[in-house]
């Protein structure tokens, strides 16, 4: 008996010593055992879908080549840190991740922040997934896409909230699609949030990948917060929404179409500037129309069928998209003027459907601005700011709108929020009436910046030695910019003896970015580099807000034309100095469409 009193004894004070905190004596180590799961999901590319009488020989299906896991590895793990504030990353799991992979992990005593790591060679960028364990079984996918566009992401759902009392959560049921989203369509909810020190810094909620038609995401939020809700792959969307603490928002079917979704949470601020507009009668009725005159556009493009006829307006054939009074040309510009004017005007009619989207976004708008400019409560106003419901390029209004606000907001939020927007939305208006002063048969303004060999030089010097010059913004970065480069090069070789010059002026952020691109692509112009991005003071001189930006000069400054393009400076060029032999070979043309915007 004595024997069997204290063999209990010892297993009592053997017990007691488990259970005890490392460190801390009098805090027990209580685990929560996590099961992880993952899978590889594989997406082989489709065949032609129309068949081609090839003979003997195979359609063309795109070469694929499936993901190799044998060196993959996946790493879970969270960074903790102690009373002197030192972090330190503790990781729970480490080892191989197969195309059916299982295990547990043990978390310390409550549900925390952790990063979900797989990194399939050494060389390769480890793909991050940003996770809550301890509530709920975690399933993890690899889908391997055919090309590049591979996905390492949570199945069904997503449970990245740690506060009751800040918890939202987002939910769906997208079968009302009627297309098979299994292992294509994923969902995540996007924001611009604020660290403690007032710093910009995305923020993201998934994405995760739906299953069996469904999702689910959950996330803390302590105050109301603009986001966007995106929906990828199978069928894509996006849908504003303004997250808040103790709210849930559901995901549904709006009207009879589905190019929009519905977002509803029946109360709070999301009721107040999303509903009260998306889920009237009247929104509901014009983006039913636009769907369908959609489609039958389509159709009819298809089939080849004229479009009926629909109003039609004019545009600045120059493609300044300028408006307004006629404005007197500038001392020795008149030639200038008289040439563009010849095709100033050129008609163009849109197809039905674009005015019905119109007139869906103006009922939006309309409402949005009521709100902006006359509700009681400030954050629904600020809210209402935020989601843009002006013309486009109208910063004035917004400043309107906003500047009334710094009084209503403690000096911190102010700070934070609405200083900056004003600030910036002051810096665009500038170069918005900027663009628009700078119109055929106007000058364009002096200025000086260093060459390729950083010498200064004046754009009057070199206009004063030159027939024609064309401006060129761009940036290294920029693709289109980058598209006209070889037909630029060709024009530049052509005209060079009829004394016609490029002038390049790149807005890249470093030097090694501007002249690392004028190397890369071997430009044989004068290149200039301001170096300071969209808001250097010659760019917002020149009200640059997108790139390519191209002002056709002559010596004495007069702008020719505006935001040219190598097919229309080609045009020019030939009607001014007659066609060069090296331009009669047939060429491909650059999409004199496409631009950057900042």
């Amino acid at each position: 008996m004595k024997n069997i009193v204290r063999i209990a004894r010892l297993l009592c004070v053997i017990s007691i010593f488990l259970v005890g905190s490392v460190g801390n004596t009098s805090t027990p180590r209580v685990f929560i055992v996590q099961k992880i799961t993952g899978e590889l999901i594989t997406l082989e590319p489709e065949p032609p879908s129309e068949e081609v009488d090839t003979g003997n020989a195979s359609p063309d299906i795109p070469s694929y080549e499936p993901v190799d896991l044998s060196n993959a590895i996946l790493t879970i793990s969270y960074d903790t840190t102690n009373e002197e504030g030192d972090t330190a990353t503790v990781t729970l799991f480490e080892g191989p991740f197969q195309e059916d992979f299982t295990t547990k992990v043990e978390v310390l005593r409550e549900p925390r922040e952790c990063k979900i790591t797989l990194q399939l060679t050494e060389e390769s960028v480890p793909m991050t997934i940003e996770t809550v364990i301890g509530w709920a079984e975690i399933h993890l996918a690899f889908v391997d896409r055919p090309g590049p566009r591979d996905q390492f992401l949570l199945v069904g759902s997503t449970l990245q909230s740690l506060s009751s009392e800040n918890k939202f959560s987002v939910k769906g049921d997208l079968s009302f699609l009627d297309i098979d989203l299994t292992n294509t369509t994923s969902v995540e909810v996007y924001a611009i949030v604020h660290d403690d020190e007032g710093a910009r810094q995305a923020k993201q909620w998934g994405p995760v990948l739906v299953k069996d038609d469904t999702f689910l995401i959950t996330g803390d939020v302590e105050n109301p917060i603009s986001a966007t809700l995106f929906v990828h792959g199978g069928h894509n969307a996006q849908m504003p929404l303004i997250l808040e603490p103790h709210s849930e928002y559901v995901v549904s079917k709006l009207g009879s179409q589905t190019h929009e979704l519905s977002i509803t949470s029946g109360s709070g601020y999301h009721a107040v500037l999303v509903e009260s507009w998306q889920q009237t009668k009247e929104y509901v009725s014009l983006l039913e129309a636009y769907v369908t005159e959609y489609e039958q556009y389509l159709k009819r493009r298809e089939s080849g069928e004229p479009e009926p006829e629909s109003n039609t307006d004019t545009e600045d054939a120059s493609g300044s998209g300028d408006s307004g009074d006629a404005v007197a040309p500038a001392e020795g510009c008149e030639d200038a003027v008289a040439q563009d004017s010849q095709s100033s005007q050129i008609s163009s009619s849109s197809p039905q459907y674009v005015s019905l989207w119109q007139q869906a976004r103006d009922f939006r708008n309309e409402r949005l601005r009521e709100i902006a400019e006359g509700d009681e409560d400030p954050m629904a106003r600020y809210f209402a700011i935020n989601m843009r419901p002006y013309e486009r390029n109208d910063f004035a209004s917004l400043i309107a709108a906003l500047q009334p606000l710094a009084k209503e907001f403690d000096e911190d939020f102010v700070a934070t929020f609405i200083t900056p927007k004003i600030e910036s939305y002051e810096q665009q208006l500038v170069v918005v009436r900027n663009d628009a002063a700078l119109i055929p048969g106007q000058k364009v303004p002096e200025f000086t910046l260093a060459n390729y060999d950083g010498d200064d030089q004046s754009l009057y010097d070199l206009l004063g030695e030159k027939d024609l010059v064309l401006i060129d913004f761009w940036a290294s970065w920029c693709g289109p910019c980058i598209a006209d480069f070889p037909e630029l090069k060709k024009l530049h070789a052509a005209y060079t003896d009829e004394s016609f010059e490029i002038v390049g002026v790149s807005i890249d952020s470093t030097i090694e970015d501007w002249k690392g691109g004028v190397d890369e692509h071997e430009l044989p112009w004068i290149n200039l580099g301001e170096i300071q991005g969209w808001f250097g003071a010659v760019s917002t001189l020149y009200g640059v807000n997108s790139i390519p930006r191209g002002f056709l000069v002559d010596s004495q400054g007069c702008i020719y034309q505006k935001r040219v393009r190598p097919a229309a400076l080609k045009e020019f060029l030939v009607d001014r100095y007659g066609m060069d032999e090296s331009l009669i070979e047939p060429e491909e043309e650059t999409d004199d469409s496409t631009e950057v915007s900042s």
